[in-house]
Formats: C-alpha cells, sequence, structure tokens
C-alpha cells in the first residue's frame, strides 16, 4: 500500500509598493515606485537603470544624480572662463585658445563650445578674440596684463590674460633700431616720438641716445657729468673722462668710461681711440680693466698709449657701435 501524500501551500501576502506624487510650484511628478536594489523601473515619464542608497549621490556617464536638489533640476548660475593652460599667460604676438563652462547651482560644470559665447578685449594688449575663442597678442615693451569677456545667453565672464614680453626690441615705431624697448618708452613715452631714435639729441649735447644708452646717462637731462664711481662697486653712469695716477714721479694717463655690464646681450660694441693730433685716430687694443661694478654699470678703463702716427697721445674718444 503506497503511503499517504500530504501536499502543503504555503502562502503570503504581499503588499503593493508605496508611490506618491511628488510636485513643486515648477514640477510635477506622477506616482511611480523605484526600486533601490538596482533594479530596472519605468513609467509613462522616466526610465530609470541605476542603484541610489538612501540619501546618496549616484552617476554614469550620462548622468549625475544630485542628492539634495529635488527634481534633479540644473540651474545655471554663472559662467567660467578658461584656457588651453592652467596659467593664462601668452607670448607677445601669439595666440592662446579660450574656452568656457556653464556654473551651476551646486558648482558643477558643463562646457561650452568657444562659438557660442561673444567675445571681446575690454584692456591690454590682445588684439582680438575671434568667434572661435582665439585669443591674439599684441606686442608689448614690457610683461603686460589684458582683460577679455565672453557673454553667454544673460551670464557674462571675464578673464586676464598675461602677455609675456620675448622680443625686447619690437615695440611699435621703436622695433629694431638696437635700443631697448623699455628704456624708450621710460624716458620718451610709449611711441611714436622720433626724439626716441637711436641717432637723435634730445638735449644737444653732442651725444645721442645710443650713447647716452650705453655710458648710463639720463637723456632729458639737461646737464652732462663725467662717468664716477666710488670704491670697486659704485659707479654712476656719465661722459668718458681721463684718470691720472702717478707712481714714483712717473704719470700714467688712463681713459676711463662706463660700460653696459650686459653690453655682450645688448650688443653694444666699445671702441677706444686715441689721437695726437685730433686728425689721426688709433683703436686701443688694451683688454678694459674693471675699476668698478654696481650690478648694472661698470667703470672700466685702457692706458693711453705713448705715440699715435708719431705724436704724443692727448686725445680719446670711444665709439659705441650696435649690428
Amino acid at each position: 500500500m503506497n503511503p499517504p501524500r500530504f501536499l502543503f501551500l504555503l502562502c503570503a501576502s504581499l503588499a503593493p509598493l508605496a508611490a506618491r506624487a511628488a510636485s513643486s510650484a515648477n514640477y510635477s511628478l506622477g506616482p511611480a515606485a523605484l526600486d533601490n536594489a538596482g533594479l530596472t523601473t519605468t513609467s509613462a515619464n522616466y526610465h530609470s537603470d541605476t542603484s541610489a542608497g538612501a540619501g546618496a549621490a549616484s552617476s554614469s556617464v550620462s548622468y549625475t544624480s544630485r542628492t539634495g536638489f529635488v527634481g534633479q533640476l540644473n540651474d545655471g548660475v554663472g559662467l567660467s572662463i578658461h584656457g588651453s593652460a592652467p596659467l593664462l599667460t601668452v607670448n607677445e604676438g601669439g595666440s592662446i585658445q579660450l574656452s568656457a563652462s556653464l556654473v551651476y547651482d551646486d558648482q558643477s560644470t558643463s562646457p561650452l563650445p568657444p562659438d557660442a559665447l561673444t567675445w571681446s578685449v575690454l584692456s591690454g594688449p590682445v588684439a582680438g578674440v575671434s568667434a572661435a575663442g582665439l585669443a591674439s597678442a599684441g606686442t608689448v615693451y614690457q610683461n603686460a596684463a589684458a582683460v577679455v569677456s565672453g557673454v553667454y545667453q544673460t551670464f557674462s565672464a571675464t578673464q586676464e590674460i598675461s602677455v609675456l614680453n620675448t622680443n625686447g626690441d619690437n615695440f611699435g615705431t621703436y622695433a629694431n633700431d638696437g635700443l631697448p624697448d623699455t628704456w624708450q618708452v621710460q624716458y620718451f613715452g610709449l611711441p611714436p616720438n622720433a626724439m626716441a631714435a637711436p641717432s637723435a639729441s634730445p638735449r644737444g649735447n653732442g651725444f645721442n641716445n645710443l650713447q647716452e644708452f650705453a655710458f648710463g646717462m639720463n637723456p632729458t637731462l639737461g646737464t652732462t657729468s663725467p662717468v664716477t664711481w666710488n670704491g670697486t662697486t659704485n659707479v654712476a653712469g656719465g661722459a668718458p673722462t681721463q684718470l691720472a695716477t702717478s707712481s714714483s714721479g712717473t704719470f700714467t694717463f688712463r681713459a676711463v668710461y662706463a660700460r653696459r655690464k650686459d653690453y655682450v646681450a645688448a650688443q653694444l660694441s666699445y671702441t677706444v681711440e686715441f689721437s695726437g693730433d685730433l686728425l689721426s685716430w688709433k683703436a686701443s687694443t688694451a683688454t678694459p680693466a674693471l675699476l668698478a661694478d654696481d650690478g648694472l654699470l661698470q667703470a672700466v678703463s685702457v692706458p693711453y698709449p705713448f705715440f699715435v702716427a708719431g705724436k704724443k697721445a692727448r686725445y680719446f674718444r670711444v665709439k659705441v657701435e650696435i649690428p
């Protein structure tokens, strides 16, 4: 006889998932059940394929769930301009690509295409910004700051760009004349100014601007003093002068002049010439001796020769040249 068999039925009553409507002055979300276990949920209004823990933010390559922001609405609150490098610096005559991002109320950002903005230059040596956001720098005589502006819809922002001086002799009408642009602007202001030319002599004292620069003088002063020095450190620029020393009753004469310490970089050449009659001149071949140095100028000297063209050397001059 077969043993009796019993069928047990286990029944459970499953309550439906609770779903409530959410609404505000700006939106209304119909009832729907969200499963926090990572399952897919859908409604007539959305499709969600994510798992969001209570009170946390979740994200994927497609979206970001923003904790504490009802309805996950992004509100733009500002504009941020940035460039192709962390520091917005550009060499004079060069260019830099600008771009911008829209800043939201939670400080997150969304990049904008550069041509979505209206660009302009507010100040400084930037020649212009193209519709595609390419800023073109002008030439400068020293490092200078420029300010550009970008406008997107109702938002606007400004950004400072530092334009770097990479060529010391390329500014306006002062370009390529052998004198540093900074020196010419210091004494003669912004170009154009014909009195800033190397061959010009604003004071009419027999020294042109090239010589004034080479001897460390001020081309705007009305008097000319000889070069002076104190010990081996302090030097004051001025006109070349003569130094006489005596030893055991014998006098030795030397020609002394101020020389810029950076004369090699400035491409300056100094040539000392001697004469016995102001007609025949002979260039000295002696190596200049250093008397003093203040970091900017040097006082140097060369000895007088005994004779020039058969006549006792009595006069000297210093020729200054640039390539």
